[in-house]
């Protein structure tokens, strides 16, 4: 595995465990990251499965990822509830916090991530979430759920068609890209290159490939690749590779 080093030699500082995904959630492919992603984990071993990016587009492709997230958990040997958290209101609801503070890892899927950040900003269940992950649990995300773990600056634009406001701030400093080698992103690659901010890194996630951290530095996972960039400089990365640009931070 080729690994990349900080400034002074040393693997990157620990940090959160994070576990992101270009596209492809619940689907057998990333079974391996998350049974390592889960390895040593805090928690009760459950997983915590919101689809809360995807509740605007109704109900029913709410309740589709749901039970997409619970067979594949469940093919996976492992405990997981879907909680009902669609919008803000539900975001400050004591019962689904409490949920939330004790799983092993809390699984966001895809949809809208301008309304995924702006339902959890600052509420009790966001609260919940980073003091589960304080305690070892791990941020799993797909897409939406991906790119809300990037920077909480709102200067970049996700995509042309919409604004987005920025992430929740596990990764500072660095804004994740989607869905990376779809013949969309490609056309959208140049808008959103240019509207990462002055100092941030850009990571963009190819479909069905996933970056993990345990606490140091990213690791490759899925059949496409990792694209990096630091102002002009761009590196590539494979499954088997490593890389510790934009590394998530404890909280």
């Amino acid at each position: 595995m080729r690994s990349n080093v900080g400034p002074d030699g040393d693997e990157s500082p620990g940090g959160s465990r994070c576990l992101l995904l270009g596209s492809g959630e619940f689907e057998p492919w990333v079974s391996e990251a998350e049974s390592l992603a889960l390895e040593g984990s805090g928690g009760d071993g459950s997983v915590a499965v919101l689809a809360t990016a995807s509740a605007p587009e109704g109900e029913a492709v709410f309740d589709r990822w749901q039970e997409m997230a619970l067979t594949h958990y469940a093919e996976m040997g492992l405990r997981a509830r879907a909680l009902p958290l669609r919008t803000r209101s539900d975001a400050e609801d004591p019962e689904i916090a409490a949920r939330l503070a004790d799983c092993s890892m809390v699984f966001f899927s895809g949809g809208n991530p301008e309304y995924l950040a702006t339902t959890l900003r600052a509420t009790r269940s966001w609260a919940a979430i980073l003091a589960a992950l304080e305690g070892g649990a791990v941020y799993g995300g797909c897409s939406a759920g991906a790119m809300v773990a990037g920077s909480a600056d709102g200067r970049h634009r996700a995509a042309v068609r919409f604004q987005f406001s920025g992430g929740l701030g596990l990764c500072p400093r660095t804004v994740f890209g989607v869905h990376w080698d779809s013949v969309f992103m490609r056309l959208l690659r140049p808008a959103v290159q240019s509207g990462v901010p002055e100092g941030h890194v850009l990571i963009g996630i190819a479909e069905r490939s996933a970056i993990l951290s345990r606490g140091g530095p990213w690791e490759v996972y899925g059949s496409g690749l990792i694209e990096v960039r630091q102002g002009s400089a761009k590196s590539l990365y494979r499954a088997g590779d490593s890389f510790s640009e934009g590394l998530p931070q404890a909280q």
